[in-house]
């Protein structure tokens, strides 16, 4: 199997609940980039936070974030892929978004915008406060965000909701999903992410792979959720660890442990023979 590139999601994948990266991951993880092998976070985070997430690491040669819809170079940092939704569209979803209490996260570029009001929410949510510091670190923080939507002409790649009532984010996701041209998808108990049209993890993968001169066949592709259901089905090899959604774990070609007992790891040294 001659695979090259290993696309690795973030949270519920490569992070523990603790938001933190096992000493097994991490070892698999540069043995894996010592051997030759592309790794690349493949993640519904943004770059900054990415970075971040991933300080521990030498710095990765690409980035796949917000869903896919923006590749980045790690070493000079440069966007080399920005999919990002229509203005007007941008503009329907906050309108109708920032009619609920949810904390509302903008991808713009390398960057993530939210709130300080908006930050607020997040925390009574019920999202895991490990989860809300880690991701809260890099982002800039707004006292609103109506300029940045409503007056200035900021491209969106990536809304990332998260409603402080289970009842308020079914709703609000009934409410979006009849925009024409908008496909939001859930990929935890709260929470809303929603990209231009249908576009995935996969077609950033598929887009930086081309570049590459990389097959499909040579790549794996490891995921817990819905955002990664579309790259595990696409990727030669598609892996999802055991606390996966069930279709994503129907998708897979293979099942490894949970991000809790390092799957990540499992997977690296079984595909890769690390």
């Amino acid at each position: 199997m001659d695979l090259k590139l290993a696309a690795i999601d973030l949270d519920g994948t490569l992070l523990k609940e603790d938001c933190t990266i096992s000493e097994r991951n991490r070892k698999a993880i540069c043995r894996a980039m010592e051997l030759g092998y592309l790794v690349v976070p493949s993640t519904g985070r943004g770059y900054r936070n990415s970075r971040f997430v991933l300080e521990e690491f030498p710095a990765m040669p690409y980035y796949i974030n917000a869903n896919g819809t923006t590749v980045t170079r790690g070493e000079p940092e440069e966007v080399l892929l920005s999919k990002t939704i229509s203005l007007d569209t941008g503009r329907e979803i906050y309108r109708i978004a920032r009619e609920y209490p949810a904390f509302i996260e903008l991808y713009h570029g390398l960057d993530a915008f939210d709130s300080r009001e908006g930050c607020e929410k997040l925390y009574k949510s019920g999202v895991m406060e490990a989860y809300c510091r880690q991701l809260l670190k890099t982002n800039i923080h707004l006292d609103s965000l109506d300029d940045f939507v409503l007056k200035e002409e900021h491209l969106i790649s990536k809304f990332h909701i998260v409603c402080v009532s289970k009842k308020d984010k079914e709703e609000l996701m009934e409410r979006l999903g009849a925009l024409a041209g908008v496909f939001p998808i859930s990929t935890a108990s709260h929470n809303i992410e929603i990209a231009d049209t249908h576009w995935s993890k996969k077609d950033g993968l598929a887009w930086l792979c081309g570049r590459l001169k990389i097959d499909a066949s040579q790549v794996l592709a490891i995921g817990d959720s819905e955002n990664d259901y579309e790259q595990i089905r696409w990727a030669g090899v598609g892996v999802a660890v055991k606390n996966a959604y069930p279709r994503v774990i129907g998708a897979a070609d293979a099942l490894v442990a949970s991000n809790e007992e390092d799957g990540v790891a499992q997977a690296l040294e079984q595909f890769l023979n690390l």
